[in-house]
């Protein structure tokens, strides 16, 4: 916040450093939510999911910012995982799941998490490109100085969103391996819902990188395939768990 009031002052190396701080207090949040409270497995409920999927978007900035200042996309991640760590201590239902000798489930869920993660920052970049991009045409002078160029924010979000793909991509193909009996215990509107949504990143990627689509839209257009992967992902632990 202070970086953002004060864009002339400089900030020291070790500065970046700091949000690594709350980061490890996070992560050891999660371990206690997700891997010591229960002696029969993990617990994956909706909220120590959310919980540990803003903690990777948290990093991924966290990282990033060593290399470019990203004070906007630092301030709204932490934002985000501090009310996420606020809501963890809402009770609710345990979802066991024991991953012991099942090495490919782990690889699969992993997997899951971080593209999911990844593509949670693009649609967050996607919004900070969107925003930059109406000040250019209406307000210049309106524009914070520490906001990269449109063409740097534009390259991250693409950048984001192929990692994001990777991942899931890799995730789904090992999905396609685990035993049929947790693939049929797996709502299917989730599956397809969260295929859909990998497609339709897949699709507008190639589309942006072939200039079919400008950089404005592909952002525009991310945002919506996100909000159909969260409803695969996160939409139906929600109405199972707190709805049903």
């Amino acid at each position: 916040m202070r970086r953002i009031k004060h864009p002339e002052q400089q900030v020291p190396d070790w500065g970046k450093w700091l949000p690594l701080i709350p980061a490890a207090l996070h992560l050891f949040t999660v371990y206690l939510l997700i891997d010591n409270s229960s002696e029969s497995g993990q617990n994956l409920s909706l909220l120590n999911l959310v919980s540990l999927i803003t903690l990777i978007l948290v990093l991924l900035v966290a990282i990033y910012r060593f290399s470019k200042q990203t004070p906007h996309l630092m301030l709204y991640t932490a934002v985000i995982a501090g009310i996420i760590n606020w809501l963890s201590i809402i009770p609710e239902e345990p979802n066991i799941v024991n991953f012991s000798n099942n090495g490919l489930g782990v690889l699969h869920v992993w997997l899951s998490i971080i593209g999911f993660s990844l593509l949670l920052a693009a649609t967050l970049q996607s919004i900070l490109v969107l925003v930059l991009h109406s000040k250019l045409r209406h307000k210049p002078s309106s524009i914070h100085p520490l906001l990269p160029p449109l063409l740097e924010m534009e390259g991250f979000l693409s950048t984001l969103v192929l990692s994001g793909i990777i991942s899931l991509g890799i995730a789904f193909g090992l999905g396609f391996g685990l035993p049929e009996s947790v693939i049929k215990a797996q709502p299917l509107h989730k599956i397809i819902l969260s295929l859909l949504a990998w497609f339709s990143f897949c699709t507008f990627y190639l589309g942006y990188k072939s200039s079919k689509l400008s950089g404005i839209r592909f952002a525009r257009l991310c945002i919506i395939a996100f909000v159909i992967l969260s409803v695969g992902f996160i939409g139906t632990k929600l109405v199972i768990q707190y709805i049903l």
